[in-house]
């Protein structure tokens, strides 16, 4: 051969290696990995399933966040019958109840049933029941004994492939409202046994200027989103009132620094600043265009 040919023809081949390696480091078209949106339906929870699976769809969401304990759209003991019903009513508007809040912060017989229902209709994501502490005694040996309980549940969950979600929460009486106590009770259990759903208002609301740092010490155990917005209020600013999300101090820096890093999760929109926490059946419509308005500003945040 040539030396003329033989350069064109081993630079042809080469660039056809290029192109294949090209081709095998692109993303397929559609992987990107999403971050679905869901709804707490605690606020519109009168509707029925159809009716809640047709609005969720034009909100363009992936699903709910479901009730199913005491006062909510199900409660636990009629969930054999009822969880199969909102599933399939769900699906017929490609909607999933991607996380339930129930009432489960220990294996008991009971939820250990219920556990197995959820697992049985597709549902491997629970919000769990809170530790509430007593502060007429000692708080760390406190934290220290929800440990132990947090333990069990962490192995029930690796055991059955279920993962629990603890909300952090503000306020003085739940464990978890400075991010460090919930650090230290899940800082030897794995994320996918028990996680963090880490709400953007109570963490801004408790950890005030130092949000930073208390999002550091969580980060690596949060599983979940929590969107909802707050300003204080009253004469001295000592008053909490819920506002619609972007109008508060939840802000797009701090949804960002919390995504910052992590794989997708689910982000679970809540709102708060309605009428009502659930609206009655003659204006639960008006629930839904509040939570859409939510969902609105986060796909703006996304």
């Amino acid at each position: 051969m040539e030396r003329r040919d033989f350069l064109v023809k081993s630079g042809a081949a080469i660039a056809g290696c290029g192109m294949v390696k090209a081709q095998v480091n692109k993303e397929p078209e559609g992987s990107k990995k999403e971050w679905p949106i869901i709804a707490f339906e605690k606020h519109f929870q009168e509707l029925d399933y159809d009716q809640m699976g047709e609005e969720l769809a034009k909100m363009g969401v992936q699903g709910i966040e479901a009730t199913i304990r005491k006062g909510g759209h199900i409660e636990q003991k009629d969930a054999a019958k009822e969880v199969p019903r909102m599933v399939a009513s769900l699906a017929k508007n490609d909607q999933k109840a991607l996380l339930v809040a129930c009432n489960v912060s220990e294996i008991t017989p009971e939820n250990d049933e219920f556990l197995k229902i959820l697992r049985e209709n597709g549902i491997n994501r629970y919000r769990m029941e809170y530790y509430r502490y007593d502060h007429s005694g000692d708080l760390l040996e406190q934290v220290k004994g929800f440990t132990r309980q947090a333990n069990e549940l962490a192995a029930y969950n690796k055991e059955h492939g279920m993962q629990a979600i603890y909300q952090l929460h503000s306020g003085h009486k739940l464990l978890g409202g400075m991010s460090w106590d919930l650090a230290l009770l899940l800082q030897d259990i794995d994320p996918a046994e028990i996680g963090i759903g880490f709400d953007l208002r109570h963490f801004r609301t408790d950890s005030g200027l130092s949000w930073r740092t208390a999002l550091q010490v969580a980060r690596k155990h949060i599983r979940a989103i929590y969107v909802k917005d707050a300003v204080w209020s009253g004469k001295r600013s000592n008053k909490l009132k819920s506002v619609p999300l972007d109008t508060g101090f939840v802000d797009k820096q701090t949804f960002d620094e919390v995504r910052k890093g992590q794989d997708p999760m689910p982000i679970s929109v809540h709102m708060e600043w309605g009428k009502a926490a659930i609206y009655p059946k003659e204006i639960v419509m008006e629930a839904i265009e509040n939570v859409a308005q939510e969902v609105k500003t986060l796909k703006s945040w996304l």
